[in-house]
């Protein structure tokens, strides 16, 4: 056999070598795309595994999140670094359209509580986020109360124009006694970490109580303080419920004045996404504030309340129907 090529042979070779040269060349192109629809609305992302503080992720920690790709390519799918641990993904995209990618995580959670994610492909970003625990533990409450009395446990608010936490609540180790019964503290914080107040609930049966001023969710204050325990929520509660508290009495600056609260549970199966994430078997619960100034009962505010359950208390609006409102979703919450 002859050790020199024919010009045939050369000429065949350099097109075979070209074309995979071209193939390579466009493998080797990055995907552009999205993690968002035309909206600009995240698209779905499910985070899997148990996240437990000091202890390695391993392969079953994981986040999927779904992205748009508008040119095939190669990519890199990653998260920035919170607590210790981080979440990526890297491959090839061979065709345009809608698909799902396994970001694995990486890393040691540093301590637990709920970490908020930002995941970056190309220009677009999403936020998602982890629930870590401490060992032994299930990641959150088994109970299968909607709202939480268990000791330490937190939650932290924040207003939806305003990127960081605004309110803390957090349950006070301990009982105290008002009014006959034992009730739970509640101890409220600004962003600062200032103490604002403290609410004082128990749970009796399938009842929640709340023992406070008659006159602390109206937009005015009686001249005499009257307290009582305040029915609130329920469990086992169904679509439609409604109850009423009693008929309070007192006077405003020497004005008569009659207030009673009014409940509806409007959805007993609510699902709530709040900063990126949602919450399912949600009660939501509209409290009206009806108040008698001598020509029958009139609405003075509307608070519309929601509980999630295992997690407690995660959203509150408040609307005065004259164009002041403001809601406080949950942000990041720690139940034990």
């Amino acid at each position: 056999m002859s050790r020199y090529l024919s010009f045939a042979s050369i000429l065949l070779l350099f097109l075979i070598v070209s074309c995979q040269k071209e193939s390579s060349f466009e493998q080797g192109k990055p995907a552009q795309g999205s993690l968002q629809d035309s909206l600009g609305d995240c698209l779905s992302k499910t985070v899997a595994g148990n996240y437990i503080a000091s202890k390695a992720l391993n392969d079953s920690n994981y986040i999927d999140v779904t992205v748009l790709i508008t040119q095939p390519g190669r990519y890199t799918i990653f998260s920035d670094t919170v607590n210790g641990y981080s979440f990526k993904a890297t491959g090839t995209f061979t065709a345009a359209g809608s698909n799902t990618v396994r970001l694995k995580g990486s890393g040691t959670p540093i301590s637990a509580g709920t970490d908020d994610f930002t995941i970056f492909f190309d220009s677009s970003f999403c936020d998602v986020s982890v629930v870590v625990t401490t060992s032994g533990s299930s990641g959150g409450s088994t109970s299968t109360d909607h709202f939480i009395l268990t000791d330490n446990s937190w939650w932290s608010y924040t207003i939806s124009i305003l990127p960081t936490d605004t309110l803390k609540r957090s349950i006070i180790s301990g009982a105290f006694n008002a009014g006959n019964a034992s009730y739970k503290g509640i101890k409220e914080e600004d962003a600062a970490g200032q103490f604002d107040d403290t609410l004082f609930v128990r749970k009796s049966g399938n009842n929640y109580y709340e023992y406070n001023y008659v006159d602390y969710y109206t937009s005015f204050y009686l001249d005499s303080v009257v307290v009582d325990s305040l029915l609130f929520l329920k469990e086992g509660l169904t679509s439609g419920q409604t109850w009423s508290s009693p008929v309070y009495t007192g006077t405003e600056n020497g004005a008569s004045r009659k207030i009673r609260y009014d409940f509806t549970c409007t959805n007993a199966n609510a699902s709530v996404t709040l900063n990126s994430k949602t919450y399912t078997k949600v009660y939501q619960v509209t409290m009206k504030v009806m108040v008698d100034s001598g020509s029958g009962f009139v609405t003075d505010i509307t608070w519309t309340n929601y509980y999630a359950q295992g997690i407690g208390w995660i959203y509150q609006k408040y609307d005065d129907g004259a164009g002041g409102a403001y809601d406080l979703p949950v942000k990041n919450y720690k139940v034990f």
